[in-house]
């Protein structure tokens, strides 16, 4: 069974009205079969901050509204309306993590009619939809949410069946040395098998492994990821196989590594 998809509703909270239509998407969302990440709902005694940038960081797609805060005035030009700076910046966070990451992502953004346009919203290739009541964004985001953005494509969802399976009895240390390789190489590229053997025994010391446990550790996991046919070996050196590579970032993220 494919994994529940997650979308980043980002949308204000200083009014009722705002919190009501966050919501109200949420609500959208977890009709079509998906989970919702609003700030409001956090409760974590973690930094909220840290929070919001892992949710931004893992996500599977991301949904702005721009509603209109307040009126600016710049020098030589007429007065603007203008819309949350954050979620502007989130936004631009989003609109990164594509751009690192190589591979588009759905996203869809709704600005209140009159909106000034700044930061990366002016530049961006992000078409924003105008509206003028909230009911148009509930309305559309229902059409958006049926779409093709988010078919389940049968060759990406059967190939994350396939590293199911492979990584069924994965253990800790098998995801330490994906992570370790994954954090070397990019898609298609490959690491001396001599400096991840290096990194794997760094990491395992600092947490109190001693070098003799370790070394064979590392060999049996190297192994294990090979025979599995998620680790390719290059020459001298190992690269995570090309067909896995969005598979393996996007489970260590959900566990919350550092990738």
């Amino acid at each position: 069974m494919p994994r529940q998809r997650t979308i980043f509703v980002s949308c204000g909270q200083l009014s009722n009205d705002e919190k009501t239509l966050g919501r109200g998407l949420g609500a959208a969302i977890e009709r079509h079969g998906m989970k919702s990440f609003f700030a409001e709902d956090v409760h974590s005694t973690g930094a909220l901050n840290t929070i919001i940038f892992k949710a931004i960081q893992t996500c599977d797609a991301f949904l702005g509204v721009l509603q209109k805060r307040g009126t600016v005035t710049y020098k030589d030009y007429p007065k603007s309306e203008r819309s949350s700076v954050w979620i502007q910046q989130e936004i631009a966070v989003f609109s990164y993590r594509m751009f690192l990451e190589d591979r588009a992502l759905p996203i869809r953004i709704y600005s209140e009619r009159g909106i000034r346009r700044e930061g990366v919203m002016e530049v961006a290739i992000v078409n924003a939809i105008e509206f003028e009541s909230t009911a148009e964004v509930l309305t559309d985001v229902d059409k958006w949410l049926e779409g093709r953005e988010f078919e389940e494509h049968p060759v990406v969802a059967r190939r994350e069946d396939l590293f199911r399976r492979r990584m069924v009895t994965a253990a800790d240390e098998h995801w330490l040395l994906l992570e370790i390789v994954a954090a070397h190489t990019e898609p298609g590229t490959a690491i001396s098998n001599a400096v991840v053997r290096q990194d794997f025994l760094s990491v395992s010391a600092a947490r109190g492994l001693p070098e003799r446990e370790s070394e064979p550790l590392f060999d049996r996991v190297h192994s294990e990821l090979h025979h599995w046919r998620v680790l390719v070996g290059i020459s001298d050196g190992v690269m995570i196989g090309r067909q896995w590579w969005n598979v393996v970032l996007d489970e260590l993220r959900n566990q919350g590594r550092r990738i």
